[in-house]
């Protein structure tokens, strides 16, 4: 299964008197009610990775106030005005404590703190969608697929453990919108996007204590269903290392060949509903009854082309048409691409 993986951190927000959301701080001064606020970004960082800090405020005036920043108690950056910084974030498991005072020209201070806890999440995701047996690639989204996604949580404590999965919450979303939060179970299924159409599925995680939090998300656009042909030998089945590109030279007499959809929203190239309309040379074949993905071609002695052209089309599935065109060459001598070395080289599709 293919998978994407993006990293996060949990920023835990503390200030004086105040309560604040995840990646914020507020401060508010006892009767004189000052504020600071503290930002970072990214939101959700690797280990290792830069941290920006910023901060701003409305009761305070920043660029006349002497800002100074700290990371586990040591200065990491000071100066007047000085409303941004950046630290680096430590491994997993780590934690690192920020803190930012600001003093303005008359003694008024505020301040604000962040824990950081970096995080790991990898989103892997397949789909129903069909492709041959060793096929290296992804399975693309086509016609009416369905998305089966799974999240990997990371959440490794200073102790060296790891947040359990049933410990962990996980919140799917299919662009803005929120498909479900469970407890415990980290996979989802999604209808695929519509032809041609991308869809951003993305997960949040969190500890059920709150204090780990990452995220990640996948891309995934919807294509055309394609079709290719591959040799069917007699000894060692269909060749799938192997497809016809172009125009494919074979010293045989009889020619077996097998289509494959690709990314067709199918279980079998044998499945019911499925229609094949075979052609050689202009004429209509009639394929194998029980695998119609599958024609032989008989030379009987000519040499020659045979175009070779199919239409692939589902009575289930109206939005699958695919349309391919080959051309197999029948010869008495030379080299032959087909029908000779089955481990050649050839188009890996």
């Amino acid at each position: 299964m293919p998978f994407i993986r993006a990293s996060g951190l949990f920023i835990a927000i503390s200030a004086l008197m105040a309560s604040a959301p995840f990646a914020y701080a507020q401060l508010s001064l006892t009767g004189l009610e000052r504020q600071l606020d503290l930002a970072t970004s990214p939101q959700y960082p690797a280990g290792g990775e830069t941290v920006d800090l910023s901060i701003t405020s409305f009761a305070i005036d920043l660029n006349r106030s002497a800002v100074t920043w700290y990371a586990d108690g040591k200065v990491i950056a000071q100066g007047d005005g000085l409303v941004q910084a950046s630290v680096k974030t430590g491994a997993l498991g780590s934690v690192t404590s920020i803190t930012v005072v600001a003093e303005e020209e008359d003694g008024l201070i505020g301040s604000a703190q962040a824990t950081i806890r970096p995080t790991e999440v990898d989103l892997l995701w397949n789909t129903g969608s069909y492709v041959p047996p060793f096929f290296k690639g992804r399975a693309l989204a086509g016609t009416d697929s369905t998305i089966h996604a799974q999240a990997l949580a990371r959440f490794k404590r200073a102790n060296g453990t790891f947040v359990p999965e049933k410990d962990i919450i996980y919140s799917w979303y299919k662009g803005p919108t929120q498909i479900a939060a469970v407890r415990g179970k980290s996979s989802a299924t999604f209808a695929g996007p519509a032809l041609f159409g991308t869809d951003v599925i993305s997960i949040i995680a969190t500890s059920a204590d709150g204090a780990y939090k990452g995220r990640a998300e996948a891309h995934i656009t919807a294509v055309d269903p394609s079709v290719e042909l591959y040799e069917n030998h007699p000894l060692f089945g269909v060749l799938y290392h192997r497809a016809l590109v172009g125009s494919v030279a074979t010293l045989e007499n009889e020619q077996k060949v097998t289509a494959v959809p690709y990314f067709a929203h199918i279980k079998s190239p044998s499945e019911n509903g499925l229609s094949y309309e075979w052609e050689v040379n202009g004429r209509g074949v009639a394929p194998d009854p029980e695998h119609p993905e599958t024609i032989t071609i008989a030379a009987n002695g000519y040499t020659g082309p045979a175009r070779i052209r199919l239409t692939l089309a589902s009575a289930k599935d109206f939005l699958l048409h695919a349309i391919g065109s080959w051309e197999l060459v029948f010869s008495e001598s030379g080299a032959g691409a087909f029908g000779t070395n089955p481990f050649g080289s050839g188009s890996n599709r």
